[in-house]
Parts: structure tokens; sequence; C-alpha cells
């Protein structure tokens, strides 16, 4: 009797096994949902939005965008992190919410950017430009500089807000290039863009896609990218670094993320599905044509990367004066 209860154990525990593996290697079964903490249609949800779409029929399911917003991104951040680890939610992940918010709002945060979520994979960085009004005397950020320590008056910028990271990027710059700035925050980044071309503020810093039209009006140039390699969109403009600012280097970036603890396998076919679909020539192209860069960085670099970019963005925020 007892040999049968345990043969009869034996064949429960392996067909509830076999099933359990059939389940799950069926993975995905229903929708897969990618969780933007930012509003619909700026440069990092639509980035999501060509992933999406590229990445559906590789998995035979529907992906689809949730759009999370407030906090400077941690809002949606925080939700995406403490939802179940199965591979039906993922995270955008970005420079605010994973590098900035730690710092510059710790007691909002409700989850930990390096422990709470992992990394599938790397998306696009979110270079910056820096710009003056076309009537500025200068083309250079030697220029602005020049000019700033010789009128002795510091320099006006518009950004969209305290520790957004214009206001970060370019309170770094005016650290490294030793002249003074007055900060004028305002909603948006449109509407610093108008006084800026209205004569209220001296220059910007801020992603491509903002000045796209006032560049192309030639209501603006450029005189500097923030990053530490040229941007392909803008190939004629140097980086701050070639002008003398050593070492300069300070752009977001965008990754995909999920809850930590997904199962391995699932981990690893998302991993080489969204692999195939960031090597896709018109997922590239697309991301150009929005202001951003195909981030060619492997996944298994993306942890280490991580935590260089927390201790970086910690010191940018602490020069800033923007800490809570």
């Amino acid at each position: 009797m007892r040999l049968c209860k345990l043969i009869a154990s034996g064949i429960a525990s392996g067909y509830l096994a076999l099933m359990a593996t059939v389940a799950h290697a069926a993975w995905p079964e229903r929708p897969v949902k990618i969780v933007v903490p930012f509003p619909p249609g700026n440069s990092s949800d639509v980035s999501m939005r060509l992933l999406a779409e590229l990445l559906a029929p590789r998995l035979g399911q529907a992906v689809v965008v949730e759009n999370k917003v407030g906090a400077g991104g941690t809002i949606g951040t925080g939700f995406a992190a403490k939802q179940p680890a199965d591979g039906y939610t993922l995270a955008m992940g970005s420079t605010g919410p994973l590098s900035i918010g730690p710092w510059l709002r710790p007691d909002s945060m409700t989850y930990d950017p390096l422990k709470d979520l992992e990394p599938i994979a790397a998306v696009a960085w979110a270079p910056q430009v820096m710009v003056v009004r076309t009537d500025e005397p200068y083309d250079t950020i030697n220029g602005l500089i020049e000019q700033t320590k010789k009128s002795g008056n510091p320099l006006t910028y518009g950004t969209p807000g305290v520790g957004t990271t214009p206001h970060l990027v370019i309170s770094k710059f005016l650290h490294d290039a030793g002249i003074q700035g007055q900060h004028i925050p305002y909603k948006g980044g449109m509407q610093s863009l108008a006084d800026l071309v209205g004569g209220q503020v001296n220059f910007m810093s801020d992603n491509v896609p903002v000045f796209s039209a006032a560049l192309d009006g030639k209501r603006v140039k450029p005189i500097g990218v923030t990053s530490a390699q040229r941007i392909p969109t803008l190939p004629d403009v140097p980086t701050l670094a070639e002008q003398g600012l050593k070492d300069f280097s300070m752009q977001g970036w965008i990754l995909l993320m999920a809850p930590t603890g997904v199962p391995a396998d699932v981990k690893k076919r998302l991993e080489t599905e969204v692999a195939a679909v960031m090597q896709d020539k018109n997922m590239q192209d697309r991301l150009l044509g929005f202001g951003l860069v195909p981030m060619n960085m492997p996944q298994s670099e993306i942890p280490a990367f991580l935590k260089d970019e927390s201790q970086k963005w910690k010191e940018v925020v602490d020069i800033s004066g923007a800490k809570n």
C-alpha cells in the first residue's frame, strides 16, 4: 500500500513538474507590457513604442506600452519594479529614475534601482546639444566661455526644471568651465526655447528633438554636444571634450529592464529577441530620426555601467545643489 502511494506520489509530482515546464516553455502566452514612466510622445516613450512594434512579431504576442508618469519617472519605475518577475511586465529604465532619483529625492524612492530591477538590453543614448541664438558673435563653447569671463556676468540658461537632466548637465558644464550661471527653470523645454529665441536667456542644453525645428529654421545654432562622441545627426558639431573640457561626457540613456528574478529561460529569450531588434537597421534608423543614438552595449556590461552612472550622477547632483 505504501509502495503504491509512493508510486502515485512520484507520478503526480512528475506530472506537475512536466506541466509546469510546458506552461513555462510557452512564454509568452499573453501580451507583454512595457511600463514607461514618462508621458506619451517624448523620445524615451517613442523608443519603447518602436521596440514594442518590432518585438511583438518575434514573441508572437502583442507588446503594449503603458505610461505611468510622475515624480521624475520614479512612480512608474517603482510600479514596474514591484510587479511579478514573470516576464510579462517590463520597464523602460532611464537616467532619471535609475541614476538621478536616488540622489535627488531619496526620501520618495520606493525601489532600489540596482536591486529591484535587472537589465534586459541597452536601447539608446539620449545626447544633448547646447545651443545659443544665431545672432551671438561666437560659434563654439570656448567662445561662450570667453565672452562670459570677459563680461563678468553669469550666463542665464533655461531648463525644464530643477533636477532635470538639462539642469544637471549645464551645472556640470559650468563647474568644469569655471564660470557662473543663473538658472531659470521652466515647465518644459519648448517654453525655455521660446525665451532663448526671444533673448530672455543666453543658452540652453537639451535633447536634440527639442531643438529640431529651431535648428532647421536657423533660429538657434549648436555650439557643442555633451556626449563623448559626435551625434550622427549633427556630425559637424564638436563635443565639449573636443573643445577643451577634458573627459566631459554627460548624456541620458534608455534601457529595457525587468523586475529582478525573471526566470532564466524567459530572460534569455527576451535578451535574444531584443538584441535582434536592436540590430535591425529599421530600428536604428528610426531611433536616429528621433534624436537618439543606438546604444551598442552588451547586456553583460550593463550592471557595471549602471553602478558607474549612479556614482557619476550623484556627483553632478551634489554640484548642482538640486537635492531636496
